[in-house]
């Protein structure tokens, strides 16, 4: 049995003209794996060797969820999109994105 949360990766694949109901299941999957906050929030800063255990947590679970987030997000966009966006470093830059409700593509 597949999860049906990543079913949600396959059932609706970016293509440009489909960016509302893609990006409604993408929210969805975001918020049900807790890494929605990597669209909306900065990466903080990188900390320094002599950082708290509690900053460097913090800058650790914002890198991981970004890497995951963008990983979802470029899996479920077709071939010509996904090239255009692979090489970019954040979820927010892949799509451009200043707030979670504007979208341009680049």
């Amino acid at each position: 049995m597949s999860n049906p949360i990543f079913s949600l990766l396959a059932s609706q694949v970016l293509t440009g003209e489909n960016f509302v109901k893609w990006k409604s299941n993408m929210n969805i999957l975001l918020i049900n794996e807790n890494y929605h906050f990597v669209l909306k929030e900065d990466c903080p800063p990188v900390p320094p060797a002599n950082a708290s255990k509690a900053v460097s947590e913090e800058y650790n679970r914002w890198i991981i969820a970004n890497n995951k987030t963008r990983c979802y997000l470029l899996a479920a966009m077709n071939e010509v999109l996904r090239t255009k966006h692979e090489g970019l470093e954040t979820a927010r830059q892949d799509y451009g994105i200043s707030t979670v409700d504007v979208w341009t593509p680049l």
